[in-house]
């Protein structure tokens, strides 16, 4: 039971909207990188812009405005 609830979540939490533009943003960016098309420098910074904005938005949503 505990485990559903769990999965449950776990669930929610991905389908988020900023969840699903984050990982199609990086699926994209990495699709691109091992095509040969764009630097892996460059997919290393833009992945790394991109985590970086969810996680502190994330965090900044769930401490309230200071």
């Amino acid at each position: 039971i505990i485990m559903e609830v769990i999965m449950k979540n776990l669930i929610k939490c991905l389908l988020q909207v900023k969840t699903i533009i984050t990982l199609a943003a990086t699926f994209v960016f990495v699709f691109l990188s091992v095509k040969n098309q764009i630097p892996t420098e460059t997919i290393t910074m833009i992945v790394g812009m991109v985590f970086t904005y969810y996680f502190n938005k994330k965090d900044d949503d769930h401490n309230g405005s200071i």
